[in-house]
């Protein structure tokens, strides 16, 4: 053998006594490895202090169940459909109007809107599940909190287009009936007691119209708070931070403590002792 060639032995006892020195001088600076850790934290936290006020406003909302006419069986529309809510709230025309009502800048605007799903719904039973709409900018409180409202009522509109044409047929047809069932009452007030017939000719029809008209009367109660969509809560704008002060803190002390193991290492005494 070669005697220019170390066995794998020695190296592997240089390596383990070299790891023994890095350990050595990062005990020596441990005073170093604790105040960069003190002084990233601090950076970290001061950053997100310094940061710019935000307000975020968020507002849950029920998108509303279609159900097939005269009956409570469930249909398909756009307003069951899991993408139909972000691309409304994403979508240029909608957010151009909402940043009219609102007075907040569209620019603002496109990035601060967010859009989740409420946990708690049982896809099994086909339940439309609850979500948020948010808005989070850098502007006065009720500015954003009145551009969170105003988003959901736009989204809302846009997805109520076929409760919103049921609720109008059913309300026609509920004013219909009531102006009839009018005509008759005022009818026979003056029917002549001897016109039997007629009086019950008019009664007979004046039963049915209620009947007709207490079932219009339900499905107008379901169109409204079943198939139409709603706000359930509306938003009320908090402060907040661009940076969330946990993460901060904890990614500020990382940095901090290894720019003081580096300069630990690299301490002239360090050197010195790891050339003897």
């Amino acid at each position: 053998m070669s005697p220019t060639k170390r066995s794998e032995t020695e190296v592997e006892f240089e390596q383990e006594v070299d790891f023994g020195r890095y350990l050595k001088a990062l005990a020596r600076g441990w005073w170093l490895l604790v105040g960069g850790f003190v002084v990233g934290a601090a950076i970290g936290v001061a950053l997100t202090l310094g940061s710019s006020n935000l307000y975020r406003g968020k507002a849950t909302v029920y998108l509303g169940q279609p159900l097939a006419v005269n009956s409570s069986a469930q249909i398909q529309g756009v307003n069951t459909n899991p993408s139909s809510l972000s691309k409304l709230a994403h979508a240029e025309d909608v957010l151009a109007q909402v940043a009219n009502q609102s007075g907040l800048p569209l620019k603002k605007l496109k990035s601060g809107v967010s859009t989740a799903t409420v946990s708690g719904n049982l896809s099994k039973l086909g339940q439309n599940p609850l979500v948020t709409i948010s808005v989070q900018a850098d502007a006065p409180k009720r500015t954003v909190q009145n551009a969170a409202n105003a988003l959901a009522k736009l989204v809302l509109a846009r997805l109520s287009t076929y409760p919103g044409a049921k609720i109008a047929i059913l309300q026609s047809q509920i004013a219909s009936n009531k102006s009839q069932i009018a005509a008759i009452d005022k009818r026979q007030g003056s029917i002549a007691a001897s016109d039997a017939a007629m009086a019950a000719l008019l009664e007979t029809r004046r039963g049915t119209l209620s009947d007709e008209l207490q079932q219009d009367q339900l499905l107008l109660a379901q169109a409204k708070t079943v198939e139409q969509g709603t706000i359930v809560t509306y938003a009320k704008a908090t402060k907040t931070t661009g940076r969330n002060r946990k993460s901060a803190l904890l990614v500020g002390g990382a940095l901090g403590l290894l720019i003081g193991a580096i300069v630990a290492l690299t301490l002239p005494g360090s050197r010195r002792r790891s050339q003897s």
